[in-house]
């Protein structure tokens, strides 16, 4: 394969020492003959291929190791006006042993209580002036349960009055069905609690300018009943002029800042410890993947207010793997830490809004910076950078090829005997430049194009062979949703350059060969410069255009480029119109290696956010989307993987059109695919720590019915009974054959078992299922008021619903005695006419041992569980019971 080396110049040979021109082309005959021979092309292009791994490996698990530190766990024996992960640790050990905190159920009473009683102790505990105020907030969900928030005030004894400006800290106590919600929202409401005693031991925190009110929310997984009910009706409502609301998905990684409602609040939180924010989240509560007591708190503008917590790897999001074993050592140290200093300040500035007013005048863009710095600018200031960068690319790469045009039309006497100037080959150097840069432009374009396309075509393929290896792993994930791009960009670069080489045959030549080879195989560096930063100033464009504080890395990734590639141009130039002896610039060798280092710190900060946003949303993602639509799954993951390779390929694009070694590298790109693709179908995406996801609905039915009222007090018979169990997967696994292995090795009866679809089956129950309901008893008939006094007994429950049409009149006497095994009710007809009676019986539970086959299944399973919602839905029965007084 014999190639030229573009960044290796001729000896440069000066015309006018040489009589005959034919003299001087001999001479560059034979500096051309030695360059085809060389093995230089293959040196050069290991030595780049070496350096741009490095570069990936630096940027790439350093920056993610650094970024993701978390401090030294402090003991319990530190003093109490200083954050300790143990300490709130023991909180969280405490309150995730009721088990699932479901609204309304024990274990959600038994939260409450808790919480309370450490309040007091806190109160207890205070040896200054200061005044708690420990409330319950009641307040009823849509099915009328009665429940309540928790709630405290700290005042400062001398120092109070009426509507004293307050502090907000909330989180939820309650959880999903059949977990303990350890991480969701246990961390929060232990970090909490901490931070509460930290500050009432704190003697530098005199609640003298502003009150601290601590809110513990209820049913906030049911749709944020409890936030709601605080901020439309609570009277301490309108004194908070900051909140910090915590809530979390998964406690494997670090907490960061999902929200705020004024841009201006980053100013204050960048003074914390280890900052973690991106402008980029604010992106994300517009999927509607989940919610959290922030939408409810922030809904009146009058308050400032952030939003925090555990989000990565949110794989048991919702699950009962939710335990406090499974917390990451030194992460709830590191939210301590961060949330008192954010704290503090607050509490520094009293009661001034952080940000002037509640509006965003000019809206901020911040990001981290390895954890370490938040940097922080207007989006006003980014605008006005992109326009200056692009009129001084433009402006200068005009002035440059006019002054390199006229230099050589007043020298045109004189030979250019440097084989990278176009001069050197064409008769007309001006039109073959211009013509050259739009080519290359065009070139440049239809790479990123096909890029995509190849992209679109490989997450469809993914999807028809229904693969999600990538499940789990955030890294391969971007390594294999990358690599297509790659393989279509370099294509689309390939057959740019064919074309370009066929158009430049065509054009007339002082020379027509050289060593029996065509001119027409080199290219220029200047043009392919230039038509990089041509496609930058687009992508600027596109930035000012829709002006989204979103498209910031456009910014970070120009200003890093464009400068660097400027001034190279110009000192290319000079020393094309001077040459010189330097090695260094005479080469050029540079080239292959300045765009890597220069781009070292944009490469490391858009790898690490699009990890990060692959860990945050690929959980979430892949339980919304079934297999019918993963293909929508892999495009999500090919679009979190787009940013770092778009940039990356724009920037080795100049390189790869020098080196010109189009064939080995997509050689090397393809192999590396063949190879990535193996990996991912061949890997087991399901583990304990990345489960298969299941939805499990029990449902049974059972009708009772009374023809003759002759005997009262009676027994009400049982006329049927039936128990259906429906079962959902994720992900695309058929579960007919899970089920199959699972009834063999289980021994559980599966009876009509079918499967409507791969991912949903249902069977019957009754048999193996215990029925809710013990007995239904008429207790006395008043028939000419047409009354009925009913008795229920049944499993203990808390959630009871009792329903009828509305001819019928109910009194539920023992409604608000909860937990219970009997329900009393008085029926009156309200009509005349009719003399039927039907009444609706629904009752609910949590526990999963309520369930053998919930029980059976998830013994039977290490890498499936089940998922739970904010309600007991999961395990239904209902009962009809028909009153016929005729």
């Amino acid at each position: 394969m014999n190639q030229t080396i573009e960044n290796i110049s001729l000896i440069p040979v000066d015309a006018t020492k040489y009589e005959d021109h034919e003299e001087v082309l001999s001479i560059n005959k034979n500096s051309y003959r030695r360059i085809f021979h060389s093995k230089m092309h293959l040196k050069q292009f290991i030595l780049w291929i070496v350096m741009f791994i490095c570069l990936m490996i630096i940027s790439g698990p350093l920056a993610l190791y650094v970024s993701y530190a978390v401090p030294t766990v402090k003991l319990r024996s530190v003093s109490h006006d200083q954050f300790s992960e143990q300490r709130a640790l023991d909180y969280l050990n405490n309150l995730t042993q009721f088990g699932s905190r479901v609204r309304n159920t024990r274990g959600n009473f038994q939260a409450r209580d808790y919480l309370i009683s450490e309040l007091r102790r806190i109160d207890s505990r205070n040896k200054r002036h200061l005044w708690f105020q420990i409330e319950l907030q009641n307040f009823t969900d849509a099915k009328e349960n009665l429940l309540q928030n928790v709630l405290v005030r700290v005042s400062n004894a001398s120092k109070m009055k009426k509507h004293m400006p307050s502090l907000m800290l909330s989180a939820h106590y309650d959880s999903v069905e059949f977990s303990p919600g350890a991480c969701d929202d246990g961390t929060g409401v232990v970090t909490i609690l901490e931070l509460l005693s930290n500050l009432v031991h704190d003697s530098t925190i005199t609640f003298s300018t502003m009150d601290l009110i601590v809110l513990f929310t209820n049913a906030e997984e049911s749709g944020l009943v409890g936030a709601k009910a605080f901020a439309n009706h609570h009277r301490w409502q309108s004194d908070i002029r900051f909140f910090i609301n915590v809530d979390s998905m998964s406690c494997n990684e670090v907490a960061f800042l999902m929200e705020m409602t004024q841009s201006q609040l980053a100013i204050d939180y960048s003074r914390v410890a280890r900052p973690r924010a991106n402008v980029i989240n604010e992106l994300i509560p517009l999927l509607s993947l989940w919610g959290t007591d922030f939408d409810a708190l922030h809904s009146n503008h009058t308050r400032s207010g952030f939003d925090i917590g555990f989000l990565l790897d949110g794989y048991t999001y919702h699950t009962p793997l939710d335990q406090p074993i499974r917390i990451k050592q030194g992460i709830v140290q590191d939210l301590g830490d961060n949330l008192g200093i954010l704290i503090r300040n607050l509490f520094q500035k009293g009661n001034v809004s952080l940000s002037g007013n509640m509006t965003d005048t000019d809206l901020l863009i911040y990001f981290d910076v390895l954890s370490r710095y938040l940097i922080i600018y207007k989006q006003s200031t980014s605008i006005l950078i992109q326009k200056i960068l692009i009129i001084l690319t433009i402006t200068i790469s005009i002035l440059l090829i006019v002054c390199d045009h006229m230099r050589h039309r007043k020298e045109r006497t004189r030979l250019c005997n440097d084989r990278q100037c176009i001069y050197f080959y064409f008769k007309y150097p001006f039109c073959v430049r211009i013509v050259s840069i739009i080519m290359y432009f065009i070139t440049n374009i239809i790479s990123i194009i096909a890029g995509f396309v190849i992209s679109i075509v490989f997450a469809w393929i993914m999807s028809i062979i229904r693969s999600i290896g990538w499940n789990g792993n955030a890294v391969l994930a971007m390594i294999l949703f990358s690599l297509p791009y790659l393989i279509g960009f370099f294509l689309g670069g390939w057959l740019g350059d064919r074309c370009l080489r066929f158009l430049l045959r065509k054009v007339p030549r002082n020379i027509s060969e050289v060593n029996g080879k065509h001119v027409t195989n080199v290219h220029f560096n200047f043009e392919q410069n230039l038509s990089i930063l041509l496609i930058y100033c687009l992508l600027m464009i596109i930035s000012v255009s829709f002006n989204l504080r979103t498209l910031y890395f456009i910014l970070i990734w120009t200003i890093f480029i464009c400068p660097i590639y400027l001034c190279v141009m110009i000192i290319e130039c000079i020393f094309h119109w001077k040459p010189t002896q330097s090695t260094l610039l005479k080469h050029k060798s540079y080239w292959l290696y300045l765009p890597l280092i220069v781009s070292f710190f944009p490469l490391m900060h858009t790898i690490g956010t699009s990890n990060y946003l692959i860990r945050l949303l690929s959980p979430t993602i892949m339980k919304i989307f079934t297999y019918k639509l993963l293909f929508k799954a892999n495009l999500a993951m090919s679009g979190f993987a787009l940013v770092p390779t778009l940039f990356t390929t724009l920037n080795l694009a100049s390189i790869t059109q020098r080196i010109r070694c189009f064939s080995w590298i997509l050689l090397i790109l393809f192999a590396s695919f063949l190879l990535t693709c193996f990996i991912t179908i061949n890997r087991q995406p399901f583990d304990k720590d990345h489960p298969h996801v299941l939805h499990v609905n029990h449902t049974s039915t059972s009708i009772y019915r009374v023809a003759n009222l002759t005997n009262v007090p009676m027994i009400v018979p049982l006329q049927s009974q039936s128990a259906l169990i429906a079962i959902a997967a994720f992900y695309g696994r058929a579960l007919s054959p899970i089920l199959d292995r699972f009834s063999a090795e289980k021994n559980y009866e599966l009876q009509n078992k079918t499967c409507r679809y791969p991912i949903y089956c249902t069977f019957n129950d009754t048999f193996n299922r215990t029925m809710s309901i013990k007995q239904i008893r008429i207790a006395s008939v008043d028939k000419s008021l047409m009354a009925y006094k009913i008795i229920i007994q049944h499993v203990l429950s808390y959630n009871i619903h009792i329903s009828s049409t509305s001819d019928v009149q109910l009194t539920i006497w023992n409604r608000f005695h909860l937990p219970r095994t009997e329900t009393i009710i008085d029926v009156t007809l309200n009509s005349s006419g009719t003399r039927l009676v039907q009444l609706d019986i629904n009752i609910r539970r949590c526990d999963i041992s309520d369930s053998p086959f919930l029980v059976s299944l998830t013994q039977f399973m290490s890498d499936r569980v089940v998922m739970g919602g904010g309600n007991c839905s999961a395990i239904n029965d209902y009962a009809t019971l028909t009153i016929d007084g005729t």
